[in-house]
């Protein structure tokens, strides 16, 4: 990952994960924003908006390019430090990155609220016994069917 003067990481967001963004950038790869000022995208959706906007005119090389279902463009390299050239096929793999504003104790944080919702979600999978949730609301509920009937 690419380091920051902060010495802190950009984060590769996740394909599921949404991003908020100015609608004038939206413009510029062609996204309706419905005159709001932000934009609010999947990161898979991004991806393949901007992707849409790489000028390749051959949609068969943009695909065994950009897209998984397919193997890769056949190609040559040639590597620093190699003797000769190597043949295989390249891809190109497009990442959103993501530089949080904050202190690195506002992230770690955040890294692990994430991780203890993850540990959380896996055990309610993993649980025979699924509990139903309590919500703040039912306190309410009960009051409100009590003096209801």
């Amino acid at each position: 990952m690419a380091e920051n003067s902060d010495n802190q990481e950009f984060i590769v967001l996740n394909w599921d994960e949404v991003v908020e963004i100015d609608a004038n950038v939206g413009t510029y790869l062609a996204l309706n924003s419905n005159n709001f000022k932000y934009l609010h995208m999947i990161i898979s959706n991004l991806q393949s908006a901007i992707i849409s906007r790489v000028d390749i005119r051959d949609e068969k090389i943009k695909n065994q390019l950009f897209y998984d279902d397919y193997d890769g463009v056949e190609c040559e390299v040639l590597r620093l430090g190699a003797q000769s050239w190597q043949k295989g096929k390249i891809k190109v793999e497009l990442t959103v990155q993501f530089y949080p504003d904050g202190s690195e104790k506002e992230m770690e944080e955040t890294e692990l609220s994430q991780s203890e919702n993850e540990v959380e979600m896996s055990d309610k999978n993993n649980s025979e016994n699924i509990e139903p949730e309590v919500s703040p609301l039912d306190d309410l509920r009960q009051k409100f069917n009590q003096e209801n009937q």
